[in-house]
């Protein structure tokens, strides 16, 4: 197997798993469920960020493939951002078709307007969506070929079946797809994915029992992504069967799932946040809905958009509401607080003991002026500790500036010796001497040992805290004449607010690739779940 071929084979291996493993949402509560998925939500940004440089680089290295493996690998990262950013997936399409094999490859042509299609439809353009499919001839088509037609008719007649119920016609498309379906079935070779639309199927004919045996039986084998199409119709089972709390579980390990693969464009998230908004739970839905709409911007989603434009008045009325209620409330509150105050106030004024009652307020006045003086000291101390934090901050800046002075110096009289050289035509020792110079590693030595140095001083706990933060076995020793090493020197780095993996690599002189490296195995090494662990490192 040549290089090129093993780099393929990697590279649709790495497209095809998420940025982030999720783990097993089965066995959680509703409201653990629903406390992951708040969690999902506010970190929906940094798994998408993730997912997008993951494809990214895939990018990179599907330059270096020829023929039909870059085109292969083209349309495997169009695929991946259609549920992402509509608009970069048209742009790989588009770099498919300026290939060479495209125009003598007619299957590719047809897979290419395949994909085109599907993008349309997230976008919502459903006429030029049509008009694309009616330029796609299966005629004499492998099954391959027919499998990946009857898939996109499936999502595309499903998504105008879904923007037909909006505007009240719906019928005609949902025929169409139930059509797509059973030629999928013909020719889809048995396994989960087969499943999936044997479920689907079966729910859309009523046959409830049949869906959920199905389900049940694909669930333990599923991966990632298919497990997140089964919990999604596993909600719509439990919604046919009107049991809301399985619906809510369902619509949640779903959206939790489409989070963590990064996506953009998705539907469970709004049912879910109709559902919490009819229960009583607007503030909940509110986000989830805002949520949605913000992404399916992002993605260009436009049928996302419309349905959560829809229901949004209702929510936002409900989430309103309730906030309103709340001020009322808090108003209420204050208004019995005071009224309170005043009937003691009355009746401390009426006391026959009004004296000892005021001593007593004086002795709660001192305690006060003595908590007061707590508080200063401690604020004093903490200025005092400030002071000492700057004096060493402006002690290394003063050496860093006279470690550039020095190299400056020494760049300086390098100069005036080759210069000295060339005048005297001494070219063979310049070139000696340029091949035997160590000056640059020398300072780049010197200049780790300053940095160092001055960041122990700044942080001289952060080896022993960062090593708390992995697992026995992962714990990072140094050698005896270093203070940091590489891995360290990068969540170093990372602790003092540089988290941007680019400026990392270009302080410590690294591949970028390495530096993905190193915090992707660090992260996999930690005692706490993989997402809080650089959040730890800042508490370091």
């Amino acid at each position: 197997m040549n290089r090129k071929h093993t780099l393929y084979i990697l590279l649709i291996c790495l497209l095809s798993i998420p940025p982030l493993q999720a783990q097993r949402l089965e066995g959680l509560s509703q409201e653990a469920l629903l406390h992951q998925l708040d969690e999902a939500v506010a970190a929906r940004k940094s798994y998408r960020n993730a997912r997008v440089a993951q494809i990214d680089s895939m990018g990179h290295r599907a330059q270096q493939l020829e023929g039909m493996q870059r085109a292969e690998a083209y349309l495997q990262i169009c695929t991946a951002y259609s549920s992402i950013q509509t608009d970069s997936a048209m742009a790989w399409l588009a770099k498919t078709e300026s290939l060479p094999v495209f125009s003598a490859t007619p299957e590719l042509q047809t897979r290419v307007l395949i994909r085109r299609a599907e993008i349309y439809g997230v976008m919502g353009l459903y006429a030029s969506a049509q008009s694309t499919v009616e330029d796609i001839d299966i005629a004499h088509a492998p099954d391959s070929i027919r499998l990946a037609y009857y898939q996109l008719c499936r999502k595309l007649y499903g998504w105008m079946a879904d923007y037909g119920e909006v505007y009240g016609h719906a019928a005609h498309y949902s025929d169409l797809t139930q059509r797509c379906r059973d030629s999928i079935l013909a020719i889809q070779r048995p396994g989960i994915n087969r499943n999936i639309v044997l479920a689907d199927r079966a729910l859309t004919l009523g046959d409830v029992a049949l869906a959920r045996t199905v389900c049940a039986q694909s669930l333990p084998k599923a991966d990632e992504l298919q497990r997140a199409y089964l919990h999604f119709t596993m909600s719509a089972i439990a919604h046919a069967e009107q049991n809301t709390t399985e619906e809510i579980r369902y619509l949640a390990m779903t959206a939790i799932n489409d989070f963590r693969r990064g996506v953009a464009e998705y539907s469970a998230l709004p049912k879910l946040a109709i559902i919490l908004s009819s229960m009583g739970h607007p503030d909940r839905a509110y986000e989830y809905l805002v949520c949605a709409m913000d992404d399916a911007a992002y993605c260009k989603a436009r049928l996302r958009t419309v349905e959560a434009s829809t229901i949004f008045p209702i929510i936002e009325q409900n989430h309103k509401q309730r906030v309103r209620q709340r001020f009322l409330f808090t108003i209420s509150a204050l208004l019995t607080v005071a009224l309170f105050l005043v009937a003691m106030a009355f009746m401390l004024l009426g006391a026959r003991r009004r004296n000892r009652q005021l001593a007593e307020m004086h002795r709660k006045l001192d305690d006060a002026i003595a908590a007061q003086r707590q508080v200063n000291d401690a604020l004093s101390a903490t200025n005092l500790q400030l002071q000492q934090t700057n004096r060493v901050k402006e002690t290394y800046i003063v050496r860093y500036l006279e470690r550039c002075r020095t190299y400056i110096d020494s760049m300086e009289q390098s100069r005036k010796r080759i210069l000295k050289m060339l005048r005297n035509n001494r070219q063979d020792e310049i070139l000696a001497l340029l091949k035997t110079d160590s000056t640059i590693p020398h300072e780049e030595t010197l200049f780790y040992t300053d940095f160092d140095e001055a960041f122990l001083t700044l942080f001289p706990n952060f080896v022993a805290n960062f090593n708390a933060l992995l697992l026995p076995e992962a714990q990072i020793t140094t050698k005896r004449d270093e203070m940091l090493n590489t891995e360290l020197r990068i969540f170093a780095l990372i602790r003092l607010g540089i988290s941007d993996s680019n400026r990392i690599a270009h302080f410590l002189n690294y591949s970028l690739p390495t530096i993905y490296s190193y915090r992707s195995r660090l992260r996999n090494k930690s005692r706490f779940p993989k997402e809080e662990f650089e959040k730890r490192v800042m508490e370091c």
